[in-house]
């Protein structure tokens, strides 16, 4: 196969996970829930599938990527997902690409951006505010305690 055919070959094959987790989200958008797909894909297999589950499970965390990892990380008894691409029908948010690079996995694609979605429903983040989000966080309470479970951990 020449390197113009792999080329096309690979596209093929991208484009195919996409239309799998657009079809994850129209099942999530007749459920009600906002049309955000994910698929998991590892050696050419789809490992899991997963719509938004916001509104159903009343859970801001059970973004479909979210969903997807959680499930694969559940089938295969395992936290790692090396080797994993994951395929999402909107550009994951902050929470999700952090839950993709803690997990293992290896790419991550999109189709719509999150500028996009906003664009759209005027509801979605456009990026992640880190200073706004530093404001969360308060001083360190009894961190002393807290360091003595780590280190009982880690024995």
């Amino acid at each position: 196969m020449s390197g113009d055919d792999a080329a096309l070959a690979n596209q093929s094959a991208h484009e195919t996970y996409m239309r799998a987790a657009i079809e994850v989200a129209k099942r999530g958008m007749a459920a009600g829930e906002p049309p955000v797909g994910a698929v998991l894909v590892r050696d050419g297999e789809i490992v899991s599938s997963a719509h938004n589950s916001v509104i159903s499970h009343l859970d801001t965390t059970a973004h479909a990527e979210i969903v997807a990892i959680r499930e694969a990380c559940a089938s295969e008894r395992k936290l790692n997902l090396d080797g994993c691409d994951l395929y999402s029908t909107v550009e994951p948010c902050p929470m999700c690409l952090a839950a993709g690079f803690y997990s293992g996995v290896r790419h991550v694609y999109f189709g719509a951006s999150l500028a996009d979605m906003q664009a759209i429903t005027g509801q979605e983040l456009t990026g992640c505010d880190l200073a706004a989000a530093e404001q969360l966080k308060q001083s360190s309470l009894l961190r002393d305690d807290c360091l003595a479970l780590l280190e009982s951990w880690r024995r």
